[in-house]
């Protein structure tokens, strides 16, 4: 678990639902000229090369939190991101080299190793793109010029609410992305994603994506995530324990999967509800094992004589409580009083 990461369910949540495909919706039109250019854009890290400074501002309730990176990426799987700003992450680095991800603490002298099986973006994205159709409208947007290209964007709009969800900026010629927004459910800027500047090229050096440690650095193991399992029924039966379920969810969302996790001897079951582009994610165990908040600092809330914990990073929110001694943690990309209310039908 990175350093970086908002909290430690917090990358198995965000990442996992990508590889769930859907095999019972109706694909749109191919010739719907949006639904071709996001098309074009899930694929374009996978052929595309580029070197570029990229910015990215979070926004919660109480704060806006930003980090700069310059991002150099040879098609298709490896990518290093070198940290500008903030100063306290300046002159961090991660090499990511397929499913692996290297990330180097230079204050610490120390290289963290994880893998992520949901790093295949290829299969993944596509793979979830109906689930995205069946909840969300893609509709062309405006051009623009954006770190000095010309862009399209494509905006995805929730088709039960008919709120924004994201926007995103597509060049044009390369299809690659160089601008997202996400949008809370009320409409307001959760994050926002630009590059400053790009130059695309295939000649980076093999030297920049080089994953050894320099001289006196520790290598820790950091966490190998699983895929999640769609016979969810096999993973109730791997916990050893009935797990609750959220009894109301917004429009859209869906069981698509789950895992089982044992961390210092901790059994945790992992349930991943998904509407496409949004995810929530609950974490259940049975043995006293609260939520591991790592250097962040929750706030308390109260809620059907609960008390619970919650944090904020942008437009993902992680709440945690109590409840006839099992402990809970649900994640989502929603807003705190609508993760508080599928908290509220989460019986166990």
């Amino acid at each position: 678990m990175s350093r970086r990461a908002f909290a430690t369910a917090l990358p198995v949540a965000a990442a996992f639902f990508l590889a769930l495909g859907s095999t019972n919706t109706r694909a749109a039109s191919p010739a719907d000229p949006a639904l071709v250019l996001l098309r074009a854009s899930l694929g374009a890290p996978k052929v595309v090369s580029y070197v570029g400074q990229l910015e990215t501002v979070r926004f919660s309730s109480s704060r806006a939190t930003a980090t700069i990176v310059r991002v150099e990426h040879r098609a298709p799987s490896l990518t290093r991101r070198w940290y500008l700003a903030p100063e306290s992450l300046y002159g961090d680095y991660t090499i990511t080299r397929g499913i692996a991800t290297y990330d180097f603490d230079i204050k610490n002298s120390r290289v963290t190793i994880s893998h992520n099986p949901a790093l295949d973006e290829q299969i993944s994205s596509a793979g979830n793109f109906d689930r995205v159709l069946a909840n969300y409208r893609a509709v062309l947007g405006g051009n623009d010029i954006i770190a000095g290209r010309a862009t399209r964007s494509v905006v995805l709009i929730n088709k039960y609410t008919g709120e924004r969800a994201i926007r995103v900026w597509i060049d044009e010629r390369t299809h690659l992305v160089l601008k997202k927004e996400e949008y809370h459910g009320n409409g307001a800027v959760a994050s926002q994603m630009r590059f400053e500047g790009v130059r695309y090229t295939n000649a980076i050096p093999d030297g920049v994506f080089s994953t050894d440690p320099p001289s006196g650095y520790a290598q820790i193991a950091g966490h190998d995530f699983k895929m999640p399992s769609t016979d969810v029924g096999r993973v109730i039966q791997e916990a050893g324990f009935a797990p609750a379920s959220p009894k109301d969810l917004p429009q859209g969302f869906s069981l698509v999967g789950g895992s089982v996790a044992t961390t210092n001897g901790v059994k945790t079951i992992h349930l991943v509800y998904s509407d496409g582009l949004r995810t929530i994610s609950l974490f259940e165990n049975a043995t006293g094992a609260a939520a591991d908040f790592g250097a962040l600092r929750p706030k308390t809330l109260r809620f059907e004589n609960h008390d619970a914990e919650y944090v904020e990073d942008g437009p993902t929110t992680l709440l945690t409580w109590r409840e006839h001694g099992v402990y809970f943690a649900l994640v989502g990309d929603l807003l705190r009083n609508e993760l508080v209310d599928i908290a509220k039908s989460v019986v166990p």
